[in-house]
């Protein structure tokens, strides 16, 4: 499970630098759809998928509760997925961190809708799919901006680089403009890291870039010797996710990867949550109040203990956690069937524990949440 970001990432790296070839299809080059349908015509099932260039990414699951293809385990698991148009209109998506996985192999049969087989994570049956793109009520369409951009440290054949790849995920246009505008600003705030005065995606990343490229030069112009080349060259990849896009919430997820040098780069994820009632993002707060959070602490420590196979008797330090209670981290998301609490590296524990992410089923968290207005559509 450490691995299955950095691979995430890896796999983004690969596949957009890839994805500049020559395929067209009726889908826009750059576009966000959200797709509902059925699997072997009784599985339902959603998707959020991102198209870049040539490049897919996203994630996949499963609505219907009892309802799982053979080898699918978990009904609350949302399972990553990325891959590449494989001509002008068919397509390969794999399970993403995996060796082995669930797989879509199929076609766009038009600019909203796509079908082929899916391949169950056993791999021990195909069955086929159709999706198409739905908005239905609670739900909002994105446009996908994307930026891709290189600075040489030197001027010479095959010298050092920084190189870096943006992709924003942003509401288009809606009846409510208050409502979108809103998230629009702050999203863009969080994708830059910190307050901005212009609403332009493209001047936005065109800024982080700036940037980047500024740092990247002040921090080795100085230092670089031919010798010593390979280890000048840096790289930055962000780019967001649709996690939820329904029951009037938007849950995202901005993956970046950092590499400045040294053995390995860096990555982080981080979760919002959006009201589409209000415009206004979910907050640790809002869902928890200010005194739940040792009854959660507990929780979610317990939660840990059964993902790690740590005893009530073993201590976490000795297992390599910092504390040995872990409290609730403000990086979460929602989901149709629960809360999870996303745990970076070092924010929990050592670089080699990788990321933690814990998930606890609404069921569990009815004596805890003390606002659940904003949830009152997927906990009907």
């Amino acid at each position: 499970m450490k691995n299955k970001l950095r691979d995430l990432v890896c796999t983004l790296i690969l596949l957009v630098e890839a994805g500049t070839g020559n395929a067209q299809t009726m889908v826009p080059k750059k576009c966000y759809m959200h797709l509902a349908g059925t699997i072997n015509k009784e599985y339902l099932a959603e998707m959020n998928l991102v198209k870049i260039n040539d490049t897919l990414y996203g994630d996949y699951f499963f609505t219907q509760a009892g309802k799982l293809p053979a080898g699918m385990k978990d009904k609350d698991k949302v399972i990553p997925v990325s891959g590449r148009m494989t001509s002008t209109d068919a397509f390969l998506l794999k399970e993403t961190g995996t060796g082995t996985g669930s797989s879509f192999s199929g076609k766009f049969l038009n600019g909203q809708s796509l079908s082929g087989t899916f391949l169950n994570a056993s791999g021990s049956q195909q069955m086929p799919f159709d999706f198409s793109e739905r908005y239905p009520e609670g739900s909002v369409p994105m446009n996908a901006y994307y930026e891709k951009a290189s600075m040489p440290l030197v001027r010479k054949p095959k010298g050092p680089a920084a190189n870096i790849q943006l992709g924003i995920l942003l509401p288009s246009e809606s009846a409510n403009p208050l409502i979108f505008d809103s998230i629009r600003e702050l999203l863009l705030m969080k994708f830059s890291g910190k307050p901005l005065r212009i609403s332009d995606p493209v001047r936005v990343m065109d800024g982080i870039k700036q940037v980047y490229f500024d740092n990247y030069l002040a921090s080795n112009e100085g230092i670089y010797t031919e010798e010593m080349s390979a280890t000048f060259n840096w790289q930055s990849m962000i780019f967001m996710h649709v996690l939820m896009n329904s029951a009037h919430l938007l849950t995202l997820y901005t993956d970046h990867y950092a590499f400045t040098g040294g053995a390995h780069g860096l990555q982080t994820r981080q979760y919002t949550v959006f009201s589409l009632w209000s415009g206004k993002e979910v907050v640790f707060k809002y869902l928890f109040g200010e005194n739940n959070t040792s009854a959660l602490s507990e929780i979610i420590t317990r939660k840990i203990r059964g993902m790690k196979g740590i005893g009530d008797m073993q201590s976490l330090k000795d297992a390599g956690f910092f504390t040995d209670e872990i409290q609730p981290s403000d990086n979460f998301y929602v989901t149709r069937d629960g809360i999870g609490f996303y745990y970076n590296q070092y924010d929990i524990a050592s670089y080699a524990m990788g990321p933690v992410d814990v998930f606890i089923p609404f069921a569990e968290l009815n004596k805890v949440l003390v606002n659940t207005a904003v949830l009152r559509d997927i906990m009907k």
